[in-house]
């Protein structure tokens, strides 16, 4: 393959730099080159990976749209501060001398006019098409908040845009601070404005006004599509897991056809006022059905009428309040389908509006907000893996406007690395996400709202205890799919929420499970017929909730100091119902049970796995589920239970061990946070990525086939061994080897010289050191088993005859003691 940024071979349909316009300390026009010349330079590589380039170009907070009154050489009020503008709207802000309000970011900046930033604008593409040979476009942010700059018309002319009507009342949860509704209507006002010249009419409702404004200011400036950032257009409440429909206590609290209908009204007129002219979203910090649950954000509606090209990306809040797992289940829940191509995945390398910059004060320089997203792909129609097209960096200057060019030199590499090595195929578990589904439960019944809010949460919750998802396939994509795409799911083991099966599906998977194929499931289970292939029931009587101890048979993480007893505190407004399932039939062998939940003498299955002999392996798992949250007032996160009362979240990982995967942690204190882990293919191999947040954490691992071996690494091998890892942070590690063996014995892998043979020059060369009596399961790239360009050496250099060993992919070696040399 080439190297990007060398021609024909892209691996990126773009890449898309943000930038404020702090780094303009002079408005000259060399000046002006110099900063969009600096600023491309640093970039190039990544540039270099695209087909295309786009500059997003974080001016204002919007405003100077909203005020945009035609002529070029009127002034606008700019994002030139740092701190927390019209300090007022903050509830935590409490005076004048607080150190978060606002402040200039140097003494004197520059006073930009809208011909100023048209320059700006002119220069970024003359010299981006002069200097770099690439064609870039320009986009614009609009930002519902109060935080980026001062706006009078936001906050003293049209306050009234910042109040959301629902249901003929003014709906609020008292947040940190109010944004602006995007189905507010405005008051009359008589000043002038590029498409208001005789003023604005009373009851003009904002999408109409906001739409008709940028059709003049976008083309006046240059810009070429326009940014809707922090959920602007799609909840008035982003920046918490509450909303209109949910308060922390209660929901349903909206019908479903009005509150979405009021969210889609402004996008009619948005787009009927500004056609033909790119829209982006962030969208929220929160996941489709988080999303569908507390707001009833119609994303199915927005993609159908073709609103958007691309899906929102990753939320950099990750970066923020380290909750990665929110950040991959949102990611993933709204990739599951596309409304056009591609979708883009968005890293958060500084911010100028504010103290941190994430990559050097955040993340400390390590890349699992960079490996951790991009180990995740969505499959296609066709059962072939998609990474993003798009990669946006947020953003390439401080809040100093200081353009660090040690930023780039560092992360472009990850990036690199991450896009060479992109999955190929569905990793060790896909999510089979119903982003169509959830949608339709919510329109026929909002009672649903409690069930749709636990199919995403508690996945977020797994992701953060380690369970490896990061391959996502959409139903409406699964029903597309020919026999022979589907066949290519074999290898992962579908997940599944129990929501949105109906009988015609649960037969689809109940004839994967007889034929060979792995699924495992999640939530109530209600249908008659998945309960029979799982052999449960109903218990007779009410359903239970509250308060259980829970009896696991699982091998569980070894912690130290470990509490012992394992309680549950159930609620089933968002535990997706009562806890009512038993065992069917308690004769049956092939039915594993994984843990029960106990309340006053009543039993309840809660988790287990079933496999008959005449399913050909298949196995179908079921971890019933649910959330440790406790109701709370107005919050960003939910707030844990206390530590007493487990996250049953975790059980999906411990499910894996049914299915012949171990991926235990060793942690030294009760309150250690889980590591993330992700398993990705490349090539026919097995990238191990991952993030841990506490350095002590350990993990035990094992396959099917065994132990994984990772290039560089030692470990303890045997009957009665620990096998314990001991990686870094941030690791991101490559397995083609795994190993059982019943002798102790400290067996390493590394990397070798390739050396030439008798076949010809070998590309690369692994060493398995230590064996004893070991059965190898390899795992080389397919061409090269397919074409038998492979050699096993053993340690005196004598070839080993491999050619009877191959099952399928790989090749299986059995009693194998000393070193081998395994070259490709």
């Amino acid at each position: 393959m080439k190297q990007p940024g060398n021609g024909s071979s892209r691996l990126l349909k773009r890449a898309t730099l943000e930038m404020s316009l702090k780094p303009f300390k002079s408005l000259e026009q060399s000046a002006i080159d110099e900063v969009c010349t600096e600023a491309l330079r640093q970039w190039q590589p990544l540039i270099g990976m695209a087909e295309s380039a786009s500059l997003l170009l974080w001016v204002s907070d919007g405003s100077e749209m909203l005020t945009w009154n035609g002529q070029l050489e009127d002034e606008f009020e700019w994002a030139r501060y740092i701190g927390f503008a019209n300090e007022e709207m903050f509830s935590h802000v409490q005076d004048q001398s607080d150190p978060h309000i606002a402040r200039l970011y140097m003494d004197h900046p520059v006073r930009f006019t809208y011909g100023d930033l048209r320059r700006v604008v002119d220069a970024f593409k003359r010299i981006a098409a002069e200097q770099f040979h690439v064609r870039l476009e320009v986009g614009v942010p609009f930002d519902a908040g109060p935080e980026f700059a001062y706006s009078d018309f936001k906050y003293k002319d049209h306050p009234e845009i910042n109040r959301a009507e629902l249901g003929g009342t003014y709906v609020s949860l008292k947040a940190d601070y109010t944004v602006v509704c995007s189905w507010s209507k405005l008051k009359a006002d008589t000043a002038a404005y590029a498409a208001y010249p005789d003023g604005i009419l009373e009851g003009t409702p904002f999408g109409e006004y906001l739409g008709r404004q940028c059709a003049s200011f976008l083309p006046a400036i240059g810009f070429d599509y326009i940014w809707f950032s922090n959920g602007f257009a799609l909840s008035y409440f982003p920046w918490t897991y509450l909303g209109a429909n949910y308060n922390g206590t209660d929901l349903p609290l909206a019908d479903y056809t009005e509150l979405s209908s009021k969210v889609m009204s402004f996008w009619d007129l948005f787009k009927r006022e500004c056609p033909g002219v790119r829209t982006e979203v962030r969208g929220t910090n929160y996941g489709t059905g988080m999303d569908l649950a507390k707001d009833y954000i119609p994303f199915l509606e927005l993609y159908e009428k073709k609103y958007l090209d691309f899906p929102p990306p990753n939320s950099p809040w990750g970066a923020l309040n380290y909750d990665f797992g929110l950040e991959l289940t949102g990611y993933m829940s709204r990739i599951a389908e596309l409304p056009g191509e591609t979708y883009p995945y968005r890293f958060y390398v500084n911010d100028p509006w504010f103290w941190q910059n994430p990559w050097w004060d955040y993340y400390d320089h390590e890349p699992h907000d960079i490996y951790g997203p991009l180990s995740v792909a969505r499959m296609n129609a066709d059962g072939a893996l998609e990474m993003p097209g798009i990669v946006e960096i947020l953003t390439i200057d401080t809040e100093k406007g200081e353009l660090w060019g040690d930023g780039p030199a560092e992360i472009i590499p990850h990036l690199q690395k991450a896009f060479r090595e992109a999955p190929d195929e569905p990793g060790l578990v896909t999510w089979l996400y119903p982003f169509r589904e959830l949608h339709e439960a919510l329109q026929e019944d909002n009672t649903a709202s409690g069930r749709v809010f636990f199919h995403d949460w508690f996945v977020r919750c797994a992701i953060n205890h380690g369970f490896p998802l990061n391959t996502v396939l959409g139903t409406d994509t699964f029903r597309a799919m020919s026999t022979e795409a589907r066949r290519k799911l074999s290898s992962t083991i579908l997940f599944v929420s129990s929501l949105w099966l109906d009988e015609a599906r649960i037969a689809e998977l109940a004839d994967m499970v007889r034929g060979g194929g792995k699924v495992l499931v999640y939530g109530d289970v209600r249908q008659p017929a998945l309960q029979e292939l799982l052999n449960v029931q109903p218990a007779d009587g009410a359903g239970l909730e509250g308060d259980f101890a829970l009896e696991l048979s699982f091998e569980e993480d070894d912690v130290y100091g470990d509490r012992g007893e394992r309680k549950l505190r159930h609620r089933a407004d968002i535990g997706d119902g009562m806890l009512d399932l038993i065992l069917r039939d308690r004769a049956d062998t092939g039915t594993r049970v994984g843990a029960v939940a106990v309340q006053e003498g009543e039993e309840r299955i809660f988790a287990l796995s079933r496999s008959l002999s005449e399913w050909n392996g298949g196995r179908i798992g079921w971890v019933r589920g649910s959330l440790a949250f406790d109701q709370a007032g107005v919050t960003h996160l939910p707030v844990r239970q206390e530590n007493e009362w487990m996250d049953t979240s975790i059980l999906l990982r411990y499910m894996l061990q049914d299915f012949g995967m171990s991926m235990r942690q060793v942690k030294q204190d009760p309150d250690s946070q889980s590591v993330l882990t992700f398993v990705s293919r490349h090539r026919n191999g097995f990238i191990m990525t991952g993030c841990k947040q506490d350095s002590s954490v350990q993990l035990k691992l094992r396959f099917p086939e065994g132990v994984p071996l990772f290039p560089g690494q030692s470990i303890v091998l045997g009957e009665g061994e620990a096998e314990l890892y001991a990686l870094d942070r941030t690791f991101r590690d490559e397995c083609r080897v795994f190993v059982n063996q019943r002798e102790r014995s400290l067996v390493s892998c590394r990397e070798n010289q390739p050396t030439p043979s008798r076949m010809k020059q070998m590309v690369r060369t692994l060493s398995i050191s230590h064996l004893r009596d070991a059965d190898v399961t390899i795992y080389p790239p397919i061409e090269m088993l397919a074409s038998g360009a492979i050699e096993i050496k053993q340690g005196d250099g004598s070839l080993l005859d491999w050619s009877g060993g191959q099952e399928g992919n790989r090749l299986r070696l059995v009693g194998i003691t000393g070193t081998i040399h395994i070259s490709w």
